[in-house]
């Protein structure tokens, strides 16, 4: 099974990034984005899941986020190419915010910046408890 990111964001702020996204379905092949893109939007899993997945060498790296999850943030707070490919599966419900409005939050917001350094660090949890995973697959 892979590792769950788990964290817990404040239920105000939440309700703040939900009423600056727009609701979304999975697209059909639930890719929300693809490392590499540019990242144009982060996404709020309101329910199900999403798995979390990076190339690497010929086997990916993976782990998964579940409802009250804020995921491409790294990308966006960093303007870079997402790192990773985001793939919902169909059940799940999501919120698409914007870049550009995420940013404005982030900038006006220090809750929303506090959300963030607890976000990226949950991440890097994961991250390494995936690749952990992986190095021992190998």
């Amino acid at each position: 099974m892979y590792p769950l990111l788990e964290y817990a964001l404040d239920p105000e702020l939440v309700a703040r990034i939900i009423d600056q996204s727009v609701e979304v379905l999975p697209p059909e092949d639930g890719i929300l984005y693809r490392q590499g893109e540019p990242p144009d939007n982060l996404y709020f899993v309101k329910c199900g899941e999403v798995m979390i997945m990076l190339a690497a060498d010929q086997k990916d790296v993976v782990f998964r986020v579940g409802a009250g999850s804020l995921i491409g943030i790294a990308a966006v707070v960093n303007n870079q190419p997402y790192a990773m490919t985001a793939k919902a599966a169909s059940d799940a419900k999501l919120f698409k915010l914007s870049a550009e409005r995420f940013n404005e939050l982030f900038t006006k917001d220090r809750n929303m910046q506090q959300a963030v350094l607890q976000i990226l660090a949950a991440e890097v949890r994961a991250a390494r408890q995936a690749l952990s995973n992986y190095a021992s697959d190998r």
